[in-house]
């Protein structure tokens, strides 16, 4: 069974394949069905509770083409679909997949690695069995773990009847546990640890983060182009598919750091990927911050920094939704743009 959004009326639909009896003979019907929701988390019980009947229908259907065949004296007989299997290859997926739904950039970095490292050609190829090799192989901790299989899984189901497949082979592949211990704000004093011992890029980098709440991505990937006077508009990457820009007033100190920063290119901070990949471990090294019964430690900490000295300068919750972009999606049309509370956090400390 496979679950797809259509563009055309932007509902879930769900594609299955169920037997019908026609006497003693078996016909093979491939069913679609308009589940009426724009809901993914409804779309999937609902698919669910249809995959129940469905299958509850085939067996009724064989059992009484099977009783009708003893009846008469003859054997059932199976009418199969004719021509060559169909068969997709993992290359061509996410150009496929994207008619259906939007696929995230992280999602699509995924399959990519898939492709590149599974060994595979075509997706009937991939079973369960192999894909949880796949995954134990990449040595992954449990949240990096859950997020590949659920990204690889969301792809192999919009695409089940393309890949004439029945099933996901990530769909029964169990979570790993996650760990209870949730990353931690910076405190102050860590945040002037970090400046003393961080070099270029990794201290322009922090003081942006310290001001704006940006994920690391996209700290690295900010353009010259969208700074707007004393405003940032952003499309964040991990939302980029949503097309969820946010307007970030920029703080006086922030200010200073632009116009100190000399213009080498597009990027504000012009470096390799290579050299924002890896590297603040080191920084945390040096200023002597680790984790701790509060919480873990990395870069996304000073996200975490910036909303709790937005809450404690008393700027109302849906600003600074707006401006970290974090919206449900319940609520992704009630997203803020109420720039004068935004613009509070001009005023934040230094």
């Amino acid at each position: 069974m496979a679950l797809r959004k259509r563009k055309a009326d932007r509902f879930w639909h769900a594609y299955f394949v169920k037997w019908e009896r026609d006497g003693s003979t078996l016909r093979k019907k491939q069913v679609e069905v308009c589940l009426y929701t724009h809901d993914r988390d409804i779309a999937s019980k609902l698919e669910s509770d249809l995959m129940r009947k469905a299958r509850s229908d085939s067996l009724e259907a064989r059992a009484g083409a099977k009783i009708d065949a003893l009846l008469n004296g003859g054997t059932v007989s199976v009418q199969r679909s004719t021509g060559r299997k169909r068969r997709l290859k993992l290359a061509d997926a996410l150009e496929r997949a994207a008619r259906y739904a939007p696929i995230g950039t992280t999602a699509e970095q995924h399959w990519r690695r898939f492709v590149r490292e599974s060994g595979f050609t075509y997706m009937d190829e991939v079973t369960p069995e192999l894909a949880f090799a796949y995954l134990e192989r990449l040595n992954l901790k449990g949240k990096n773990y859950n997020n590949m299989k659920s990204a690889l899984n969301n792809i192999f189901r919009l695409l089940l009847m393309d890949a004439g497949m029945q099933a996901s082979p990530f769909d029964s592949l169990r979570s790993k546990k996650i760990s209870s211990l949730a990353q931690r704000p910076f405190t102050r004093a860590e945040y002037e640890r970090l400046l003393a011992v961080a070099e270029y890029p990794w201290k322009e980098a922090v003081q942006i983060a310290w001001f704006t709440g940006l994920r690391k991505k996209d700290v690295f990937k900010l353009r010259w182009s969208e700074i707007h006077g004393d405003l940032i508009r952003k499309l964040p990457a991990k939302t980029a598919r949503f097309r969820r820009e946010v307007l970030i007033p920029i703080h006086p100190a922030l200010q200073t750091l632009f116009i100190t920063l000399p213009h080498r290119g597009e990027f504000v901070l012009a470096c390799s990927k290579e050299e924002f990949d890896r590297g603040f471990n080191d920084v945390l090294h040096a200023a002597g911050i680790v984790q701790d019964e509060s919480g873990t430690v990395n870069f996304n900490c000073l996200r975490n920094s910036f909303i709790t000295r937005c809450d404690e300068a008393g700027i109302p919750r849906h600003a600074i939704r707006g401006i970290v972009g974090h919206v449900s999606d319940e609520i992704t049309d009630l997203y803020s743009h109420d720039e004068a509370s935004a613009r509070l956090i001009q005023s934040l400390p230094e």
